[in-house]
């Protein structure tokens, strides 16, 4: 989801504070955790899934004024960030990077464990994801910023 730059604070309830994957978490404890778009970035391209935050209930991001929120009943993955997908993708080095001018929040059902082909061995079987068809839902809630009362 493409949302507004200003709309970088996040607020969540998964595993935290640092990121974790389904194969890479044991430094992690449940609980809630706040940062920013910026904070929740790890400074390395590969893998893509930049900043990855696994088994979360519910995310919230917000300039203050708004939110947005996202919630399952499946704990499911996310990130918060500057950078597309694409843009991660495309380049080779970090310096390279050129920030969206949005905050990109993108949420996923299940990915790969991190020892991915591209950094590394392959996961071990249990931390692959192979689901062919699956069924996953989440919820969406706009909090949209509030009018000033009138003054009689």
């Amino acid at each position: 989801m493409i949302l507004p730059e200003r709309m970088d604070q996040v607020t969540y309830y998964g595993l935290g504070p640092m990121e974790s994957y389904t194969d890479k978490h044991r430094a992690a404890c449940h609980g809630i955790f706040e940062g920013t778009a910026d904070s929740l970035f790890e400074d390395y391209i590969k893998p893509q899934e930049n900043g990855s935050h696994w088994d979360v209930s519910y995310v919230t991001l917000t300039d203050g004024k708004r939110a947005l929120s996202a919630a399952s009943a499946v704990p499911f993955s996310f990130n918060a960030s500057r950078y597309t997908q694409e843009e991660l993708t495309e380049k080779a080095h970090n310096f390279e990077l050129n920030p969206s001018g949005h905050t990109i929040l993108c949420i996923d059902y299940r990915q790969d464990g991190i020892g991915s082909n591209s950094c590394g061995p392959e996961p071990e079987e249990q931390y692959q994801f192979r689901e062919e068809q699956f069924t996953f839902s989440f919820g969406l809630r706009f909090t949209p910023q509030r009018l000033p009362e009138k003054s009689s």
